[in-house]
């Protein structure tokens, strides 16, 4: 975003260097130099707005002691002991089995969380893949950042004693 906003800025700063020059008697190789100058920074700024639109639209962090899979403002958290089967099949499809592009993860006393690796620029197989061997191996998640949320460092207010306003 910011080689966008810079690139925006340089290429007005050139153009406007360039138009200068050409209106001099002797600045025409300058105003050809200041005008490439110019076009280039145009072009990196489209390619940054290319970029930030391309951008994945969904977020998938790994903790320590969770998964956390973030799409738009929906916030879904998978803890590594309650994960049970994790797999690219149709839920329900037994014997038949037919894969599909969504990820499902099978959770003890929760409701399966399915998610399109696509959307965060994984590979399906991949995916389940890495997933799977964060599950099973704890040294391995132990190298991942402790799960660490803004809501989680908001001091919320000590609640102790009675509960209720006027007291009966």
């Amino acid at each position: 975003m910011l080689t966008g906003i810079s690139a925006l800025g340089w290429t007005l700063i050139f153009g406007l260097l360039a138009a200068g020059a050409f209106k001099l008697p002797e600045g025409g190789i300058a105003g050809v130099v200041l005008a490439i100058g110019a076009v280039g920074g145009a072009a990196l700024a489209g390619r940054t707005i290319v970029q930030l639109f391309s951008w994945p639209p969904a977020r998938l962090c790994f903790f320590r002691d969770r998964m956390l899979v973030i799409q738009g403002r929906h916030e879904m958290r998978a803890v590594w002991s309650a994960m049970g089967a994790v797999t690219l099949s149709e839920p329900n499809s037994w014997p038949r089995v037919r894969l599909t592009d969504r990820l499902t993860i099978q959770l003890k006393n929760e409701p399966a969380l399915v998610l399109k690796p696509a959307s965060f620029g994984l590979a399906p197989a991949a995916c389940r893949d890495l997933i799977v061997r964060l599950r099973d191996e704890p040294k391995l998640r132990a190298r991942l950042p402790e799960f660490d949320s803004i809501r989680d460092l908001a001091i919320s207010p000590v609640v102790a004693g009675e509960l209720i306003e006027p007291r009966l």
